[in-house]
């Protein structure tokens, strides 16, 4: 055959097993039938022997060395196993009794042959233990069919036989020995195959015992009758050669390694054992006395009889055994799973109820609390509950000065502090961030107020976390005293109150009463309200002149927004303006005054050099494009950069964290550096406005009213020495000073003699529209502006 013919013929037998295996069997019987039939000579009756089990030893050898199988014992002992039957079968019987009519080789061949039977055995057991979670079972279903099928084979066939047989002698005994190692390594190799998908190799291997049990048997029978193995029982045998060489040859070879776990307590497979345990005894003896087999008694067989149906039983009962250990360690393993479900059940109701900071009830468990004693509360005609909401003031900033871990650790010391003042019945909360809230179920005014109170004092004390002293206080609204309706409505009013307790300054409570949601309403409108005045024109400049002390000339001009809604009363800037700010709506409208203000200042710095100051928030300085904006605008409308004046105020920096600060001066420090000028004003009622001189770039310093008062106030003299001071101050720091709210005449006389050269305020002029202000230039003293 050519290389190429065979390279074909290996590739069809790999796409197409069934067919080359037919054909493969085919070719053994013949190989073997035709010298025994026509009565060649010995050496062309064992040739087909010695050739077909040497290709399947070569077969076995190369391909579990191909797969990576040599390593594992159970595949070197069928390894050798099957090198050892070729060559058992090559010396012993073919060269040493055929060929050489050796009497004691034929023994060597025996005892290799059942060497090599007792290897396979020991390989295949060694398979099936090492299937994950096998254990011995696989061996005890081996085993229950090995006896339930030897049981009636005994009855029906080897037992007859043996019984007419006049032959005995050591032959019998080692054919007698053959089909039972055969039929449990049907039993391993079948159970193997059955749990694994039927997996072609294993099915191959399965076949190739089966057919080697049958060879052995009709061996035995020859045996019993006297006579030498035949023609069947040769075709068997070599058939077995076939078997093993297609398995190892077969492409599922390569997932030999893997096998699968099998189905210790089956029911299908429990049940088939009871059947064939019940089944086997009873058709032997049903058997035997239906077709009259057992004429002549013979003590050996109800010694093998009973022995076999004893093992039977005790393999049966060994089998349930594992079925119930397993049923029970699966029962233990169901157990403990529930036990960890429900643990986890538990985790995730904690996890789902709890603050995973604090360990404190979250939103929704209080919620509840809530829904309890409000109903609670309604059945028994009782005092309502009570509910306070605790902000902690200023938090933000240790999370940007520390970290966000000195900030976590700074929640857990508030929550433990809150703890030691919660007593049984009171849920304590976190909502979130640096939000807490305690409901107090049927607790008076009194009580709220006074848990309120000893709340903000505990609060208040010093902080120690990693060598560090930190301080913080706290706002806290309180709702007591008030039915409401649910536990939303709860947390909305006492929110309320907590709103009202920051906007007063921090640091203390505020009890809702019914102003407070009324204001919120009215807050509410005027928001939208104001959406709707951005939009329809609303909104007005009014400018106020600042003018010079000693000649009474208009310097520059402040712009002042208004809000006049058609048909009702004008809102006050310190209404609105902090609405803007709230809503975000500064913004847009800062954008428009900017705007507006500009177009304006650019007639009256072209014709009298007057600048024009606008007012601009924290938020309108934190937008990434407010520098360019106010640019733009100054370059569209003409307006050279020194007449534009931004005011800040002290009051909106106190209200800014460091890291905020520094991007607003650095905005602040390009525009400076363009031309545009800054002022600060309120100077004097913050903490730190000496620091704000050192640290922001200002040009103008604007003395807040109440350092002015008119002579005759009972501060005037301490408020004149604290004016006199800034007014110094700003001097030899090279700074503008304007002096605000100036009504009388006495004032401005005060001022001018403390040698303050800017002011404005009412006795100079009210705030005026753009108009009047044009009038007012025409109509005053002018020279050319600083």
């Amino acid at each position: 055959m050519s290389r190429l013919s065979s390279a074909a013929l290996g590739s069809a037998c790999i796409r197409r097993p069934r067919s080359w295996l037919v054909y493969l069997l085919a070719g053994t019987m013949l190989a073997a039938a035709v010298p025994w039939l026509a009565g060649l000579s010995p050496v062309l009756k064992v040739g087909p022997w010695i050739l077909l089990q040497g290709l399947s030893a070569l077969a076995v050898l190369g391909m579990t060395r191909r797969h990576g199988l040599a390593v594992l014992w159970p595949w070197r002992l069928i390894r050798a196993s099957v090198l050892l039957a070729w060559l058992s079968t090559t010396l012993g019987w073919g060269v040493g009794w055929i060929w050489l009519e050796i009497p004691a080789l034929l023994s060597a061949y025996n005892a290799g042959t059942l060497i090599a039977y007792g290897l396979s055995l020991t390989a295949l057991i060694g398979l099936s233990l090492q299937a994950p979670g096998a254990r011995g079972a696989v061996l005890l279903d081996a085993g229950i069919i090995t006896v339930g099928v030897a049981m009636p084979m005994w009855s029906f066939f080897i037992e007859p036989a043996i019984d007419r047989s006049t032959h005995t002698g050591a032959d019998l005994v080692f054919a007698l020995i053959m089909p039972v190692i055969d039929l449990f390594l049907v039993g391993l190799v079948l159970r193997l195959a059955l749990d694994n998908g039927r997996a072609p190799w294993l099915t191959l291997l399965s076949g190739s015992y089966l057919v080697m049990f049958l060879a052995d048997g009709l061996h035995l029978l020859d045996q019993a009758a006297g006579r030498s193995y035949g023609p069947v029982s040769t075709v068997g045998w070599l058939s077995w050669a076939v078997l093993v060489g297609s398995a190892a040859l077969h492409p599922s070879m390569a997932d030999a390694s893997q096998l699968r776990t099998p189905p210790l307590a089956s029911r299908s497979r429990v049940t088939f054992f009871l059947v064939l345990a019940l089944v086997s005894p009873v058709a032997c003896i049903v058997g035997q006395r239906v077709l009259d087999l057992d004429t002549v008694a013979q003590p050996h067989d109800e010694i093998m009889f009973t022995g076999l149906t004893v093992l039977l039983a005790v393999l049966l009962v060994m089998r349930l055994s594992t079925v119930a250990r397993v049923a029970e360690d699966r029962a233990g393993e169901l157990s403990t799973a529930l036990l960890r479900q429900e643990a986890l059940q538990r985790s995730l109701s904690h996890s789902a109820l709890h603050d995973p900071l604090t360990g404190l009830a979250n939103r929704t468990l209080l919620s509840q609390a809530l829904h309890q004693a409000l109903s609670r509360a309604a059945a028994s005609e009782t005092a309502p509950p009570a509910l306070l909401l605790l902000d902690l003031d200023a938090f933000k900033d240790v999370n940007d000065t520390f970290g966000h871990p000195v900030g976590d650790e700074l929640l857990t010391h508030t929550a433990a502090r809150l703890q030691t003042l919660t007593t049984d019945g009171q849920t304590l909360a976190r909502l979130g961030g640096d939000e807490f809230a305690l409901v107090l179920p049927s607790a008076t005014v009194h009580d709220a107020i006074a848990t309120a109170q000893d709340l903000l004092a505990a609060l208040r004390e010093p902080y120690r976390l990693e060598g560090r002293e930190l301080y913080l206080t706290t706002s806290i609204g309180v709702l007591a005293g008030m039915t409401v309706a649910s536990p939303s409505e709860a947390l909305r009013d006492a929110d309320l109150a907590l709103y009202a307790a920051k906007n007063a300054g921090k640091n203390q409570l505020v009890l809702f009463t019914s102003d407070l949601r009324e204001a919120r309403m009215e807050r509410t409108r005027l928001t939208a309200a104001l959406r709707q005045a951005v939009r329809r024109g609303e909104l007005t400049l009014n400018y106020q002149p600042v003018v010079d002390l000693v000649t009474g000339d208009i310097r520059k001009a402040e712009a002042l927004l208004r809000w006049s809604p058609p048909g009702e009363r004008p809102i006050p800037p310190d209404v609105f303006i902090p609405i803007a700010e709230e809503s975000g709506m500064i913004v847009p409208i800062g954008r428009w005054v900017l705007e507006r203000a500009c177009a304006d200042a650019a007639r009256w710095y072209a014709r009298h050099g007057i600048a024009v100051t606008v007012n601009v928030s924290g938020r309108q300085l934190r937008e990434e494009d407010f520098s360019d904006m106010v640019l733009e605008i100054l370059a569209r409308h003409g307006l050279p950069e020194r007449a534009l004046i931004l005011e800040i105020t002290e009051s909106m920096l106190l209200a800014t964290t460091p890291a905020e600060v520094r991007r607003i001066t650095a905005c602040l420090d390009r525009l400076r550096r363009h031309g545009v000028r800054i002022a600060l004003d309120d100077f004097g009622t913050g903490y730190s406005s000496l620091s704000y001189l050192r640290s922001l770039p200002v040009d103008i310093i604007k003395i807040d009213k109440s350092f002015t008062p008119a002579p005759g106030h009972a501060e005037h003299d301490t408020m004149r020495a604290f004016t006199k001071a800034i007014v110094e101050l700003s001097a030899s720091l090279g700074l503008e000073t304007i002096a605000e709210g100036i009504e009388t005449p006495e004032q401005a006389a005060v001022l001018q003699q403390l040698g303050c050269p800017l002011a404005q305020g009412y006795l100079f002029s009210p705030p005026a529209t753009a108009q009047q202000l044009d009038g007012l230039l025409r109509s005053v003293p002018w020279r050319q502006a600083a």
